[in-house]
């Protein structure tokens, strides 16, 4: 996925975001027309039976989820938006499953198995999977020492970014333990957030700009990292 179809992602989301805060729920509807019949067939095969009831009801709790507007908000473009709203459609998947077999296996014994999901998510990595996620770390280890170099207030807020942090969290870390108001957080957080998502010369478009020469020197896919 190149940088123009990270940016579009992130203009949708970001448009979807502003929308379902101001209480507008229809906003909700461009993502689910576009996405809704892929992720319904993929939730049966997550869910290993022919159970359109049950997949049904957890895309509605997924749709549900998605409309207090913190995950769509908290997107920021490092992957596709697809990727993105499949890793949390795989929690709720994971959750409706788990409490499904917990009931199935409420007063018999306990090594009975209901494996009616794959191992997705499961502790018990293959070697395979081991290796690529330690050549991805890697990777965008090298890509932010490069940007560090280059810019280090992007790279400081990448580093934030890939620690889990919104906007809103970015701003208090940046403002550090000195006394700040609301309206200088609020100031700081719309000053990150333009930092972090502007075309061409934002802190996610000068670090995909350096993936891409890391990955071209490692002879590898960049998708391999960002999707």
């Amino acid at each position: 996925m190149n940088t123009a179809d990270h940016q579009e992602d992130l203009t949708l989301a970001q448009e979807t975001c502003d929308e379902l805060r101001s209480g507008n729920n229809e906003a909700i509807l461009p993502l689910y027309n576009k996405y809704q019949r892929f992720f319904l067939g993929y939730t049966r095969r997550r869910i290993r039976v022919f159970d359109d009831d049950q997949a049904t009801s957890i895309l509605d709790d997924f749709w549900v989820e998605l409309l207090n507007a913190k995950a769509i908000c908290e997107f920021l473009g490092l992957s596709s938006l697809k990727t993105y709203l499949f890793k949390i459609l795989n929690f709720r998947i994971i959750d409706n499953v788990r409490r499904k077999n917990r009931k199935k296996s409420f007063g018999r014994n306990t090594s009975d198995k209901d494996h009616e999901i794959d191992d997705f998510g499961a502790d018990n990595v293959s070697p395979e999977k081991d290796l690529m996620h330690k050549q991805k770390i890697k990777l965008i280890h090298e890509t932010l020492l490069m940007l560090t170099d280059a810019s280090p207030s992007d790279a400081f807020l990448v580093k934030m970014h890939l620690e889990g942090l919104n906007y809103t969290q970015m701003a208090e870390k940046d403002l550090g333990d000195k006394p700040y108001s609301q309206k200088e957080l609020k100031k700081r957080t719309n000053a990150i957030k333009k930092q972090f998502t502007r075309k061409s010369t934002g802190s996610l478009a000068k670090f995909e700009s350096y993936l891409k020469r890391v990955m071209v020197k490692n002879k590898l896919n960049q998708n391999d990292i960002l999707n």
